[in-house]
């Protein structure tokens, strides 16, 4: 399989690691994003450069960082940021006069992908692209993809998407992406940026909430950390959980966590989520993790408490001690 805009998406995969912006030698609009393992933020970037602006240049900043570009996305405040409705792919669609009826499903997709439904309400198709892109960033150590895998990956999903392919056959392709991905994106080929970014590679681990809800129950200090964006948190969160975003992670932020004996930063699938836990390690906080199964739609999917606006957040943290003394009771039956 051919490298996705081999010299382009060099200049992105080191962007990646130094936070320069991506040039090229053409003009072009300039679009800017924030550092993302997120699908939405991935599929925006070979949605620009295959389909809207193949001349863009972009620009990949630390979470938080100030964006002067025309055209920021998939960040907030921005234009083309994903909500209940739409992913942010799917509003960068309205950049080409008449997209064609692959891009529209692949916008489909990533939206389940992003969504909180954990069903897809029967389209199995974001299911299965969210798992090959899960093993995808597993087999990098998630922050550390080329970027030229992203551009194989979603390239191989637009052509059997364009195909007019069923899940089932969706999965064969994409697993045949990854094993292709698998010898043609090796470090050597970005020479030599993977051997800098292996030296501060940091495994997050996945704890499974089982053993979450055991901690809790044996007494010892669990916190939550929400990483979505305030009204997310506000509209229903995790009972006791504390709201921080990865923009806001610095020492002070975070000091009141390293005496915590597990810190498991969470949000909807837990791709922001793994981004926040990192960051947090690289601040002292060790105990830092995920759940798995992955993030808050999971946890709502398994029939744990959640505190809303309806409940005061003392109640709710009250039933989940209920629920970790006793998670056979409190769990969906349909998932235990």
């Amino acid at each position: 399989m051919k490298f996705w805009h081999g010299t382009a998406l060099f200049a992105l995969l080191v962007a990646t690691f130094s936070y320069a912006s991506i040039s090229n030698s053409f003009s072009g609009n300039a679009y800017g994003t924030w550092q993302s393992l997120e699908p939405d933020s991935w599929a925006s970037i070979w949605l620009i450069r295959t389909h809207i602006d193949p001349n863009a240049d972009i620009v990949i900043r630390p979470s938080g960082s100030r964006l002067d570009v025309d055209n920021p996305f998939a960040i907030p405040g921005s234009d083309y940021v994903r909500d209940k409705h739409s992913s942010g792919f799917e509003k960068l669609l309205g950049r080409i006069e008449k997209p064609d009826a692959a891009l529209i499903r692949m916008g489909e997709i990533i939206h389940g992908m992003e969504s909180a439904t954990w069903s897809f309400e029967g389209d199995e198709a974001p299911r299965i692209v969210e798992q090959a892109y899960r093993t995808l960033q597993d087999r990098f150590d998630r922050r550390y993809v080329p970027a030229t895998c992203y551009g194989q990956f979603f390239d191989t999903l637009y052509e059997s998407v364009r195909r007019d392919e069923d899940p089932a056959q969706i999965a064969r392709a994409l697993d045949g992406a990854l094993a292709d991905i698998s010898t043609d994106c090796e470090w050597a080929s970005a020479g030599g940026a993977g051997d800098i970014a292996l030296k501060e590679k940091n495994n997050v681990e996945s704890v499974p909430v089982r053993d979450i809800l055991a901690s809790i129950a044996a007494g010892r200090k669990v916190v939550f950390v929400d990483t979505r964006e305030t009204q997310e948190f506000e509209e229903s969160h995790i009972p006791g959980a504390i709201n921080i975003k990865l923009r806001d992670i610095n020492d002070q932020s975070v000091a009141a966590l390293k005496n915590a004996d597990l810190v498991v930063s969470y949000c909807l699938k837990d791709f922001r989520g793994y981004e926040v836990a990192r960051k947090l390690m690289h601040h002292g906080v060790e105990n830092s993790a995920i759940m798995d199964p992955h993030g808050y739609v999971a946890w709502r999917t398994l029939g744990l408490p959640v505190a809303t606006k309806d409940e005061r957040d003392d109640s709710a943290l009250a039933r989940l001690g209920s629920c970790a003394q006793d998670p056979v009771k409190c769990l969906n039956k349909d998932v235990r």
